[in-house]
């Protein structure tokens, strides 16, 4: 599908009116969801109808800022007309984008201006209002821009602002101190805990660290669960304390997080195996050691596969715990479960069909050669890849909430016999400096004895034809606008630019396609892949092309990905190609992405996640159509990390 048409499918297919009005709201409910994309192009299309009107300049440079377009939020506000509006929430949308600015910048100068114009706009919006949510924002950016005196003194006016609302909404004058040392009212919720919130913010610019951690301990309890929210209170006492030059993490104990873990286990013995590995018998006793476990991490999110034996036992303790489970198949349902599932006979297929519903949600890591039907199988390599995507979401999602994340395995100890199994996956954990604990099935716990961290391992398969790749694809936009004659101009800059880019990769491609306005990469790294995506969208961005008499709109998107491939000696070429779905995946997201990004699939940002890729950030972006047929990718934008 064209992505064209991305905010009236994604809107439900609203079109949005002819009221600047209808544009609005769309735009607002567009980066409320997460569909930045819908956002951006609903609210340009605005813009380009009825011009100047509301807050549908604001709107459009929050969402570029939230995918991390900062150069195009900048330029959006700058064509804004200054002082157009002055209510509440525009102006403290103003400061939130400023303040993400100052959060992304790379560069100090850049930094310095997007904090100092976030203190100006949350400034007026105190000055004007006089309520607490940009007054705490306002002591915060000020605090970011050094000027400490002048936050301590917003600090102290927002705390008698807390007070004063409480009294406000019928709370008696003590209500705050009360609540922070007592059970909280029954009518008590999540705005009375972002006011308790909002209070020990305060308290913390101040000093008095001690009343400030007895009102987020209250805050916490109203949040239960809302693990964003108190991800969020954490980062900003964290840094505020960091400004302050005290321990940052001094106040970490008032907020009780859960951890996440990653599973891999054995599968339940079939009849007639000659060594017994996992019996039924062994059953109650693994379910009692994984229960233990779990409870002692106060795991919160699990990530396993669904296979007859230890995954389901994982599974169904996860959710006995009221913690939320993440499927990870290496294929679709039909096919895993006769692969993974029915040989095992007994209750396990009705196990499995119970968890599937009460999963969060269930990843299908596919699209290689193993078919997609009912008869699909996945082999060695396809195995070790939904094991490394699994990790790296697992990884993903910790880090997304700065969670501990926890490997655990159900391991006989046995060393692997087979790529893909259960001493495969701790095997591959090592690798990459995780420390699994692992339960045996006949009872002892213990965490995975090993060397210090070894190399992550060659991508498994190589030699016998399937191996795990990541693909690059890189596209010139507005190539259409270079005149034939001027070709071999275009074709001399980018080769020779993209030439000395890949010259400084930590590993070289495995293969380069294409010679107009789409290249196309292999690499058995993936940190060369990220390296060349991002350092592409870089050099692209200085337009190095202007000179030479070239379109000064010319520009450059990316998209990567990896998944295994099977790669073959071609005899028409006489050099190696590459076969498989995942080949084309990168060409199916560039169409999502808009210039100057670089976007990954989700596989890529798992694996980066599950590899530690040091210097690469993958954000979050939701879903978001490609060119395959009635599929929304999940996708993330791709950054450094700085």
């Amino acid at each position: 599908m064209e992505a064209a048409t991305t905010g009236q499918r994604v809107a439900d297919g609203l079109v949005p009116g002819q009221e600047p009005r209808e544009y609005e709201r769309v735009v607002r409910a567009a980066v409320s969801a997460g569909q930045l994309l819908t956002a951006i192009e609903v609210a340009r299309e605005g813009l380009e109808r009825f011009g100047e009107t509301g807050g549908l300049r604001q709107q459009l440079a929050l969402a570029l800022a939230q995918t991390g377009a900062l150069a195009a939020a900048r330029e959006v506000l700058a064509a804004g007309r200054p002082g157009e509006v002055h209510d509440e929430e525009t102006l403290c949308l103003l400061g939130r984008v400023h303040k993400e600015m100052w959060r992304r910048a790379a560069d100090p100068r850049e930094a310095d201006a997007a904090i100092q114009r976030a203190c100006e706009l949350y400034g007026e919006a105190f000055a004007r209002h006089e309520s607490y949510y940009p007054g705490i924002n306002l002591a915060f950016t000020l605090a970011a821009a050094g000027r400490r005196a002048q936050a301590r003194q917003c600090a102290r006016k927002v705390a008698r602002q807390c007070a004063a609302a409480a009294r406000r909404e019928g709370r008696p004058d003590n209500w705050l101190s009360r609540l922070a040392g007592a059970r909280p009212p029954a009518d008590a919720g999540p705005r009375d805990g972002w006011l308790l919130a909002t209070l020990a913010e305060a308290l913390v610019h101040l000093g008095e660290e001690d009343e400030a951690a007895r009102h987020y301990r209250a805050a916490a309890g109203l949040f239960e669960g809302r693990w964003r929210d108190l991800a969020s209170m954490r980062r900003q006492a964290r840094e505020i304390l960091r400004f302050a030059g005290r321990p940052a993490d001094a106040l970490d104990g008032c907020f009780a997080f859960p951890s996440v873990a990653v599973f891999s286990g054995h599968m339940v013995d079939g009849p007639g195996r000659p060594r017994p590995r996992l019996t039924p018998a062994m059953e109650p006793g693994v379910r009692r050691r994984l229960l233990a476990q779990l409870r002692s991490w106060r795991v919160g999110f699990g990530y396993a596969s669904g296979a007859s034996g230890g995954d389901i036992l994982f599974g169904e303790c996860l959710l006995e715990l009221g913690a939320r489970l993440h499927l990870v198949l290496p294929l679709p349902v039909q096919g895993f479960k006769r692969q993974s599932v029915l040989s095992a006979g007994g209750d396990w297929e009705r196990r499995f069909d119970a968890l599937l519903p009460r999963a969060e949600d269930t990843v299908i890591v596919h699209g290689g050669l193993g078919g997609s039907g009912g008869d699909a199988t996945a082999g060695p390599c396809e195995l070790v890849y939904a094991n490394r995507v699994m990790t790296g979401l697992a990884a993903l999602q910790a880090r997304a909430l700065d969670l501990e994340l926890r490997p655990l395995a159900l391991w006989d100890g046995e060393p692997a016999r087979d790529r893909g199994g259960t001493a495969s996956a701790v095997e591959d954990w090592r690798a990459r400096g995780f420390t699994p604990v692992v339960i045996a099935p006949a009872g002892e716990v213990r965490r995975a004895a090993g060397a210090a961290p070894a190399p992550a391992a060659p991508a498994p398969g190589r030699g016998s034809g399937q191996e795990i790749e990541a693909l690059v694809a890189l596209e010139v936009i507005h190539f259409r606008r270079v005149p034939e004659h001027r070709w071999e101009e275009y074709h001399r800059v980018f080769r020779q630019g993209l030439a000395g880019l890949v010259g400084r990769l930590p590993a070289a491609p495995l293969a380069v396609e294409g010679l107009g306005p789409l290249l196309g990469f292999r690499f058995a790294s993936l940190a060369a892949a990220a390296e060349l995506a991002l350092a592409a969208g870089e050099w692209a961005a200085g337009k190095p092309w202007v000179g030479d008499r070239l379109p000064a709109e010319l520009g450059l998107r990316v998209a990567v990905h990896a998944g295994p491939v099977l790669a073959l000696a071609d005899p028409l070429l006489g050099r190696a190609a590459a076969l498989g779905a995942h080949v084309q995946r990168p060409q199916q997201i560039l169409p999502a992405v808009p210039a100057g990004e670089a976007y990954a699939s989700r596989e890529f940002a798992a694996l980066c996640g599950a590899e530690r890729i040091p210097g690469v950030a993958c954000e979050f972006l939701g879903r978001r159509p490609t060119t395959q047929m009635f599929e929304e990718a999940v996708l993330y934008r791709l950054s450094r990390d700085r």
